[in-house]
């Protein structure tokens, strides 16, 4: 990552990359991801040169024309189609896995968009198997890594005396499980996984280091689940404490925070970080909390081209980057999702 990112806190979105020649993509979906995606790439100029959907081919054949892309008809033809530089996996939750193995064998790098329906020891066991060569190409989208004020909350953590953190989550299982026909305990995977990635994401960034993850039930019985997460990590030369409290089904919204000496940074909702400052007393009993606060750009779907641009610079520029989410830090966000469970 750019030095000059970590220095200002802004995220500069370029119009196009520095690389040497056109970029084709190949893409695995056809729903509103796969609209989103095409945007992006387009903005780039960068050319879609396939498509394939496993569950839509009615509506890929139609994107895929509208866009001049060759409509591919099955997995054999992904893995023959030796022009594309990166594929990019957008397809339904259900759709995912399916579609993981089948292009394990491409040697291209791949985005996957959400994450996969996989155990956390699913995850070990392939990144030790020698017949996934691509494994070490694939990156997980979290688009909410690359919201506008991860840099600017990094920076500001490392600039003030940081105290301590929490997390509270509120999932509405019930309704998400109805909706997107999935079982309730995988939606911390489906849905609380985009917030515990950015978390760690901002530990890394922030050199903040964990050395101890310990669960607690709070209350726990055939209605509720309540749990609470402990981590004990080390920032700089102290300990530093951050809990993560997950009540599903009540009704208040997401939130992290980050408390120091004599402010609070609070993300919440997640495209909106705010600075709390001080507390002033305007008269008796009544206080006026003073606050900044930064939203995300929403141009594009939030996060999605800085990302996009951030995957291609990684992987065929050589520019490594620390927001990359590699099949390790996978693996770590999945274990405290199991927790949570």
């Amino acid at each position: 990552m750019e030095k000059n990112l970590l220095k200002s806190g802004k995220i500069i979105f370029p119009k196009k990359l520095n690389l040497k020649k056109k970029i084709n993509v190949g893409i695995i979906g056809s729903g509103k991801m796969a609209m989103e995606y095409i945007a992006v790439i387009k903005s780039f100029n960068h050319k879609l040169s396939y498509l394939f959907s496993p569950s839509d081919n009615k509506n890929a054949k139609v994107i895929a024309k509208k866009n001049n892309a060759k409509y591919l008809k099955n997995y054999k033809e992904i893995l023959s189609a030796d022009d594309v530089d990166v594929w990019i996996v957008c397809t339904s939750w259900h759709k995912l896995k399916e579609v993981f193995f089948k292009i394990s064998k491409i040697k291209k790098p791949i985005l996957f968009e959400k994450s996969l329906k996989l155990t956390s020891v699913e995850i070990s066991k392939i990144s030790k198997l020698k017949n996934f060569p691509s494994i070490k190409k694939m990156s997980f989208a979290y688009n909410r890594n690359y919201y506008d004020y991860i840099f600017f909350l990094s920076n500001f953590i490392n600039k003030n005396l940081l105290t301590y953190g929490s997390a509270f989550f509120y999932d509405p299982y019930k309704d998400i499980s109805k909706k997107h026909k999935i079982p309730n305990s995988f939606i911390p995977f489906y849905i609380t996984s985009h917030w515990i990635s950015l978390i760690f994401k901002i530990f890394k960034i922030c050199n903040i280091k964990i050395n101890k993850i310990s669960k607690s039930d709070i209350i726990k019985n055939n209605e509720l689940n309540f749990k609470k997460i402990s981590i004990v990590a080390k920032f700089k030369t102290k300990k530093f404490y951050f809990d993560i409290f997950n009540f599903p089904n009540l009704p208040d919204h997401h939130s992290v925070k980050f408390f120091f000496d004599k402010k609070i940074a609070e993300i919440s909702p997640i495209e909106k970080i705010r600075i709390y400052n001080s507390i002033n007393k305007i008269k008796f009993n009544k206080y006026f909390v003073k606050q900044d606060q930064k939203e995300v750009n929403n141009h594009f779907k939030p996060g999605l081209r800085f990302q996009y641009y951030d995957f291609i610079n990684h992987f065929l520029n050589k520019k490594k980057s620390v927001l990359i989410t590699d099949f390790k830090e996978l693996f770590e966000v999945y274990k405290i999702c199991e927790l949570l469970r």
